[in-house]
Formats: structure tokens, sequence, C-alpha cells
């Protein structure tokens, strides 16, 4: 099926602003400024048009992570409120406006819209890209580091897309199962990790590292992702800015979860966190947004302005270990999950079974992941784990608001976009 009128709308809107960024909707961008459409072209804006590239992901990131928290076993809704209350149980189908186009406001602006702000993010990356590739080093300083810049952040909207949308469709193209949004990733890291080694840029070097390894893992090629996430240096870390000056850089899930006590960290989260430190959950004592409910919250995002990891070389560590399990390589996989283990004090992992280190690897990836990324989703997805009465589980309505959960597992494919609406 062709999927034309949607995105081909989206994308003649982001051509006129593509330097502006910093996500909402597709014509109301402010940061870093409004930029006439005639000179867009000028070699003298790179910087300007990169630092909107990073915008646009950010943007974009804060809802999919956010939504996608809520949606997985990590929260419950603790609300009555429509979409908000659908997001955490299972309900948001393909004709929600504020999944299908909201942009990065939050407060009643909008939640979690993740389809139109990943697509941007997408787009913005490769427009950008195409941008430097025709100027010359005479032109723009430091180009190829600018270069991998948008290709890395291109990529993991890809990326996210792949990971946990039922499918996709790219600047008016075909519907397509979602590997084609793993693939596009795994494609722009490859270039990103290339162009950075030229640049001498470490930074982009290694949030692409992970990324590939990410992505690579969802393509199930083991032996590469495990090659990939080797590379990623010890204590590497990159983070999504956020802010406190506008509700479009809040931290979506603090604001949601924490100040407005929308959502509430569930019940199987706050026992393990009895046993794992890396579970950060608090009884606040107060009530959520439903006065019944008591607010239990996440500690990871502290506050509105709190930076959201995108990167880390504990993701990588993880991804490797996963990568060898899979290939059967147990004893090498564990050990990497020991050596965390032990540097917090944990039991270490005994396990002699493919199966059980699977496990183990889930469990990890659980607790070090938590609260962020949408990794949870991702897991639940890929792995078809019980959770929220889907894959076998028999938790079918939520327990703070007894509403029955909905069906969407996978974030659906906007009907909108299914119709060239």
């Amino acid at each position: 099926m062709k999927t034309t009128t949607l995105s081909a709308r989206l994308m003649a809107g982001l051509i006129l602003a593509s330097s502006t960024t910093a996500c909402s909707g597709l014509l109301d961008v402010e940061f870093p400024g409004r930029i006439p459409e005639g000179a867009l072209n000028d070699p003298a804006l790179a910087n300007v048009l990169v630092t909107g590239v990073i915008g646009d992901l950010e943007c974009a990131y804060n809802n999919y992570m956010s939504g996608s928290a809520v949606h997985s076993d990590e929260y419950e809704s603790s609300n009555s409120n429509v979409p908000l209350a659908n997001y955490g149980e299972r309900g948001i189908g393909p004709d929600e406006d504020d999944y299908v186009v909201s942009g990065c406001e939050a407060g009643f602006g909008g939640a979690f819209g993740m389809h139109q702000t990943l697509q941007t993010a997408r787009f913005q990356a490769e427009d950008v890209f195409a941008k430097l590739n025709a100027w010359t080093d005479a032109q723009v300083a430091n180009r190829r580091s600018l270069m991998a810049t948008a290709r890395a952040y291109g990529g993991y909207a890809a990326l996210f897309m792949g990971e946990t949308f039922c499918s996709v469709a790219f600047d008016g193209g075909a519907q397509s199962p979602p590997s084609a949004g793993l693939q596009r990733a795994e494609a722009a890291f490859t270039e990103a990790i290339t162009l950075a080694q030229a640049a001498g840029d470490n930074d982009i070097l290694n949030m692409a590292r992970v990324g590939l390894a990410r992505s690579k893992v969802g393509l199930k090629k083991w032996a590469e992702a495990a090659t990939a996430a080797a590379q990623v240096p010890a204590g590497y870390e990159k983070f999504a800015d956020r802010g406190t000056e506008n509700d479009r850089r809040w931290n979506k899930l603090f604001f949601f979860a924490t100040s407005l006590g929308a959502y509430v960290v569930s019940s199987q989260y706050r026992v393990l966190a009895q046993t794992d430190p890396r579970i950060g959950v608090v009884n606040t004592g107060r009530p959520a947004f439903n006065p019944f409910t008591v607010l239990w919250i996440a500690t990871k995002p502290a506050s509105l302005g709190t930076p959201q990891r995108l990167a880390s070389f504990i993701e990588a560590r993880l991804l490797q270990a996963e990568a060898l399990i899979q290939q059967n390589q147990i004893a090498q996989g564990i050990a990497l999950l020991n050596v965390r283990r032990d540097a917090l004090g944990l039991t270490r992992y005994q396990v002699g079974t493919q199966a059980a280190a699977i496990q183990a690897v889930i469990a990890e990836r659980r607790a070090e992941l938590s609260f962020e990324g949408g990794h949870r989703l991702n897991d639940l997805l890929r792995y078809s784990l019980p959770w929220k009465g889907a894959n076998g589980s028999t938790t079918t309505v939520n327990e703070f608001t007894l509403r029955p959960y909905g069906a969407t597992t996978c974030w659906p494919f906007p009907t909108k976009e299914a119709n060239g609406a």
C-alpha cells in the first residue's frame, strides 16, 4: 500500500521549516530561531542546521521514551483522562491524534506524540546531511563531524521506529515491516562511525557505535552486534538535554508521572526495587492524580530539567552480552554481566543454559535501563514477554483503575498514513 498524502505533506512542511527545529508542530518551532527559506542553503548556517537536528531528535526522544515507559510494564495509569490513561492501559490506537500528530509541548499541549516527531527528526537529519554533503570542507569548518552528527541523530529516530512500531513508511513510500527502520538505522550509524572516525569526534563515534549495536541486535546480526558494542569505552554516556524554560523542554516522564501523578510505578517494579539498587522508586505518601491511589515515583527523572540518557557504555555491554549469549557463548556473556554485578555488590549469575542466560540479560536490562529509552517496551515486544494482558499475561485489568487493558502492543501505524489522508 502506498502512503503518499500524509507523508508527502509532512515532508513538504519540513522542507519549509528545515532549520527551525526543537519541534512542536511542523511549522511551530522556535529553536535555534526562524531562518528565511531562501537562506537554508547557506553553508554559513551549517552549525545552526545541525543544532536543529539535535533539537528535533531530543524532542522526539522525550515523547518516545516517556510514552513507551508508561505503555510498558514499568508504569500504570493512575488517571482517567483521555488519552493520558490510554497510554498506560494499552489503549492507544491508530486514530489517536495525540500519538500521531502531537508535538513537544507538555501540559495541555500534548502528551507523547511519536509519529510526527520521529519522522520530523529523521527527515531533518537526512535533509541537513544532504546539504552538508553538497558543501565542501572549505565552505564548512568541521564538516565531517557535523555530517556524522546528523547521521547519528537521524539513525536514532529510525531505530526507535524499527524497535517498537508495528510497521513503518518513509517519505511517502510503502508501508513496510519495522525491520526497514532498523536497516535504515544500521546504514546511518555505519556511515556516522566512518565520518566520526575521520573527524576525530569520539563522542559521536561512540554514540553511533551504541546505536549500531542496538540496531544489529534488533536485526539479530549477533556477531556484528557484539563487535560494535565491544568498541564502546568504559564510562561513555550520551544524554538528550532537557530544560525548564518552557514546556517543550520539560522532562515529560517527570512532568506526567512525578509532578501530575498521572502514572504510578507498577507493583512489580516496587518489588524489584527492594533487592536491586538500580531500580530507584519511592513512595511519596501523597495521592496520585486519582486521589485514591498512592503515588509511587521513579527517582531516575529527578526534575523537569533532568537530561535523558540516550546511549551509554552500560547499554553497550548489555548488548554485547546478549549478542554473545545468542551465539551460545554463554560463559563470555555472563562474565560481562557479573563484572557489573560485582561492582554493585550483587550476587553473581551462575547459569549453564542459553535460555537461563537470556533471562539473565533481560533481567539486567530491566534493572539498568529502567524508566528510560524505550528499552523495556522493546524487550517486551521482541521476546514476547507477558505484560498487561498481552503474551499470556493473566493480569488483564489495571489494578489502580480497574479498567481492562486494550489490545495495543507495538505502536500502531496511523490510519491517516495508511489511507493517505
